[in-house]
């Protein structure tokens, strides 16, 4: 009886097993899908795959720098572009956590000559509702509070409290950042984001990026068969004026720990991070695109692209960094992996 009673339970843990490993096939079988897709559409770039906390997939495909030919690899470092907003967001809202600002805070208390700026909050400014946008941009090199100047020279307002992307909230914030703290942006993202992450490939384009070993350097042509044939090449006037909307760079691990940190209470309050990033339809909110159950991100600029899909609790999630654009979004396509794969 005692011998029935061994094999039975031996028969049911095998059946157990094997249950769970033609469960688990799947999801193999679908990430080397994944991979092989992205071959397939030349992607160039790295795809970073984080499931539970365990990477699932980390592959690079491409060249950082063909006339050397010098692969990317996942100590590649990517300009970021608009992804980088969030973190401004996080610096303003370590500000309301020590009382400095408020988010009901009329725009008109730091740049009163705005006009109808009392009608507009800072909180529509995190969220794109303000109805402040730019029609032209500086053309010559300028210092944090000379681009902040021109900026509120120039801004107009249009339908207040209507969604409308526009990277001037962004740069008049972090005008405001500087205001409250006396101190440069750059200073601020390195003490309170970076240095506390240990994040040593992360950092601002025009003061590392050409240092990085593995800078990928991008790329842009319409003839498949020459991916190579034309290097992007941007002006320091054009990447100074990101100041705060799009102008850092890093790797897609390191990426990867420092929005899993924001989201795991490591840099905000938990009370703080839920008013942030307090929607569930897809609106952008605090620099992210808010969905029930994960984020989205996505950046343009200078030949890169950016696009992320990560988890509400941070331990889940899709970085795609490129450095050379292929048709469609990287941010629809990291939306598409994390659904496919049930982050």
């Amino acid at each position: 009886m005692k011998r029935r009673f061994i094999i039975l339970i031996s028969l049911a843990l095998g059946l157990s097993l094997s249950a769970g490993s033609v469960q688990a096939a799947p999801k193999a079988a679908t990430v080397t899908k994944i991979a092989q897709q992205l071959k397939k559409q030349h992607f160039t770039g790295t795809v970073l795959i984080v499931r539970n906390g365990h990477t699932v997939l980390q592959r690079s495909y491409g060249y950082a720098n063909f006339a050397k030919l010098q692969r990317n690899s996942a100590a590649s470092t990517y300009q970021l572009a608009s992804v980088q907003k969030v973190f401004t967001a996080v610096l303003f809202m370590q500000l309301v956590e020590t009382g400095k600002v408020r988010l009901n805070t009329p725009l008109s208390q730091y740049y009163p000559q705005i006009k109808h700026s009392n009608q507009i909050t800072l909180r529509q400014m995190l969220d794109m509702n303000s109805g402040l946008f730019t029609t032209t941009e500086p053309q010559k090199m300028l210092s944090d509070r000379q681009l902040i100047k021109f900026a509120v020279k120039h801004v107009q307002v249009k339908h207040i409290g209507q969604h409308n992307y526009e990277p001037v909230n962004y740069l008049l914030l972090t005008g405001i950042i500087e205001q409250i703290t006396g101190q440069s942006y750059q200073h601020l993202v390195q003490k309170r984001l970076l240095q506390p992450l240990k994040l040593h490939h992360t950092g601002f384009v025009l003061d590392g990026f050409k240092q990085e070993t593995h800078a990928a350097l991008a790329y842009q042509t319409k003839i498949a068969f020459l991916p190579y044939l034309f290097r992007v090449h941007t002006t320091r006037v054009a990447v100074k004026r990101k100041l705060g909307t799009g102008n850092m760079y890093s790797t897609a691990s390191e990426l990867f720990r420092l929005e899993q940190a924001i989201q795991q209470g490591r840099l905000l309050k938990p009370a703080s991070i839920a008013t942030l990033f307090n929607a569930t339809d897809g609106s952008y909110r605090g620099g992210l695109y808010n969905y029930r159950y994960f984020f989205v991100s996505h950046g343009v600029e200078n030949g890169y692209e950016s696009g992320l899909a990560l988890s509400r609790d941070g331990n889940s999630g899709v970085i795609l960094l490129s450095n050379r654009r292929i048709a469609g979004s990287l941010s629809h396509k990291a939306r598409q992996i994390y659904r496919q794969l049930e982050l």
